[in-house]
C-alpha cells in the first residue's frame, strides 16, 4: 500500500470517527455503535468516495432526526449489532466495487432499504393509527415488527425515493433506470423486512423489567430478554441485515441488463454529469 493510500484510509476514518463522535455526543450511538458506525463509515468513504459517504450520512441523519421527532416514544440509541445490521452491506458493496460494476448499485440499494425501514417505522408510529400485520391484516400494536399502516407504507416509498434521488445525484450511474431500480430495491427491501418481521423474527420478554425489545440484549436493563416466540437467532437486527441485502439485490435484478459503470470505480467520486 502506497503513502497516498495510508493516508487517504487514515483520512477516511478520522472523518467517519468524526461524524461517529457526533452522533454519540447527541445521543444517537451508544460507544460500541459509535465504533462500528467509524468502520462502516470508514469504509464507505474509504473504498468508494464522497457520494456514497454523503448518501450513508443522509441515511443516518434522516432517521435519527425522525426518531428524535415527538409522539415515537422512548428513543433507544443504535448499538453495534444494529449498525452493522444496517450498515455492513453497503460497505462491502463499497470495499468491492474493483470486482464488479453492480457494486454500486448493491450500495445504493441496501442504503435505500434500511431507510425505507426507518422511515416507515417512524412515519407509522406517529401516524399510524391502527396498524395491521402485513400478512394477515389483522390489527397489531403500533411499532411492533411486521405492522404496516398507510402512513409507515409512504414513509417507506418516501425514504426509499430520496436515496435514490440522492445517488442520481452525488453517484454517477446508470440515470433514470438506476433511479427506478434504487427506489424499486428499497421498498421491496422494507417489505422483506416487515414480512420475515410479521412471520418469522424471534419475540422476546424480559423477565426483569417486563419489556417487549426486538433483541435480547436490551437497552436500560441488565438482564437479556427471553425468546417468547419466533425462530431463534432471526432478532430485529439479523432481520435488518437481510433486509438491506435484498435490497441491494433486488436494485440489481430490477435494472438487470440495463446497467453499466465505468470499470473499476464505485460511482460515486463525483457528481453525475461532471
Amino acid at each position: 500500500m502506497q503513502v497516498g493510500q495510508i493516508t487517504g484510509a487514515l483520512g477516511a476514518l478520522a472523518a467517519a470517527a468524526a461524524v461517529s463522535a457526533a452522533a454519540w455526543r447527541f445521543g444517537a450511538l451508544t460507544g460500541g455503535g459509535a465504533v462500528a458506525a467509524t468502520l462502516v463509515g470508514g469504509a464507505v468513504f474509504g473504498f468508494g468516495g464522497l457520494g456514497p459517504a454523503v448518501v450513508l450520512v443522509l441515511f443516518f441523519v434522516s432517521s435519527s432526526a425522525l426518531s428524535a421527532l415527538p409522539g415515537g416514544g422512548s428513543r433507544a440509541r443504535r448499538g453495534a449489532r444494529q449498525v452493522i445490521a444496517n450498515g455492513s452491506v453497503a460497505a462491502l458493496a463499497a470495499s468491492l466495487h474493483a470486482a464488479h460494476d453492480l457494486m454500486g448499485l448493491v450500495f445504493l440499494g441496501s442504503v435505500a432499504a434500511a431507510t425505507a425501514d426507518t422511515w416507515a417505522t417512524e412515519i407509522g408510529v406517529r401516524l399510524g393509527r391502527q396498524p395491521r400485520s402485513i400478512l394477515t391484516l389483522r390489527p397489531r400494536p403500533a411499532g411492533s415488527s411486521g405492522a404496516v399502516s398507510i402512513p409507515g407504507t409512504l414513509g417507506a416509498a418516501g425514504g426509499s425515493l430520496a436515496v435514490a434521488l440522492a445517488g442520481t445525484g452525488l453517484v454517477a450511474g446508470p440515470g433514470a433506470a438506476g433511479l427506478v431500480a434504487v427506489a424499486a430495491g428499497g421498498f421491496i427491501g422494507s417489505l422483506v423486512d416487515s414480512a420475515l418481521g410479521d412471520a418469522l423474527q424471534a419475540v422476546y420478554r424480559c423477565p426483569a423489567c417486563g419489556a417487549r425489545p426486538e433483541v435480547a440484549g436490551h437497552e436500560g436493563c441488565v438482564v437479556r430478554a427471553a425468546r417468547v416466540g419466533g425462530l431463534p437467532g432471526l432478532d430485529n437486527d439479523v432481520v435488518n441485515w437481510l433486509a438491506t441485502t435484498a435490497g441491494g439485490a433486488v436494485t440489481v435484478i430490477v435494472l438487470a441488463d440495463g446497467c453499466s459503470f465505468p470499470s473499476g470505480h464505485l460511482p460515486s467520486s463525483r457528481p453525475a454529469g461532471q
